[in-house]
């Protein structure tokens, strides 16, 4: 059974890839690092992006924010 980390993307692998520090980036590259190593090594997998995906971003905004014109300088 998985647990929670990175789980290998392979279907049928059981293998998930800890996140040591739940608070450091590095720790949480290293997990992503090690899955993507052993998918190549073990299974000759290479994950592709699919065109779809956006990345990851934190406040991300779908629409553009309207604009009121009530920006300085504006001339309308």
């Amino acid at each position: 059974m998985r647990s929670a980390g990175f789980p290998c993307r392979l279907a049928g692998c059981e293998r998930a890839f800890q996140v040591t520090d739940q608070t450091s980036m590095d720790a949480l590259k290293a997990a992503s690092a090690a899955r993507t190593v052993h998918e190549v090594q073990d299974h000759d997998y290479h994950h592709v992006r699919l065109s779809d995906e956006r990345p990851a971003a934190p406040y991300f905004r779908s629409k553009a924010k309207p604009d009121t014109g009530a920006a300085k300088g504006s001339s309308r």
